[in-house]
């Protein structure tokens, strides 16, 4: 039945995510490996929404994971409103509160020293939803109107502008 072929899918997905899952807790596109932050946060994701689903997602690969988005917010590179960026940050902020394991510490510095130099409406919405997670509703509300703003002013950044950007804000 369909429910079955589903199940079935979705258990082969993560099977073959984390196939392709490194030492450092990182993934990569079609061999084990890491260095694209961004992916690791959406494969990350990918396995907590497996997991509040019911699926079984190997406790050790799925805690590497977290490790690997801890390590790279603790470590990641500057950006400021020029250069744009912190789109990969904000994601795996998202999902890291979603698990709780995020740090309110770095959810706050990221909104009240970076919160205007996050490239994307997108970005800034994730890290409003991390906030709110945590409770912080007055943090997550500034990011939220951010977000809202930016979008109205047509503010993408060009890597994503056609990734559905428009359809992830409505």
């Amino acid at each position: 039945d369909k429910d079955t072929t589903i199940r079935l899918r979705v258990d082969q997905a993560i099977a073959r995510v984390l196939s392709r899952q490194a030492s450092s807790g990182g993934f990569g596109l079609w061999q084990a490996q890491s260095g694209d932050f961004w992916l690791d946060a959406y494969v990350t994701d990918f396995l907590s929404r497996a997991q509040i689903q019911g699926y079984d997602v190997p406790r050790i690969g799925f805690s590497m994971a977290l490790d690997n988005l801890r390590n790279h917010v603790n470590y990641a590179p500057d950006f400021d409103a020029v250069s744009g960026g912190g789109d990969d940050i904000a994601y795996a902020l998202l999902v890291l509160a979603r698990e709780g394991a995020a740090t309110m510490g770095d959810l706050r510095y990221y909104v009240d020293v970076k919160g205007a130099d996050f490239a994307t409406p997108l970005a800034s919405a994730q890290l409003g939803a991390a906030l709110a997670i945590y409770g912080d509703q007055l943090r997550a509300d500034q990011m939220f109107a951010r977000a809202a703003d930016d979008h109205k002013k047509g503010r993408m950044d060009a890597a994503v502008a056609g990734y559905a950007e428009t359809l992830r804000l409505k």
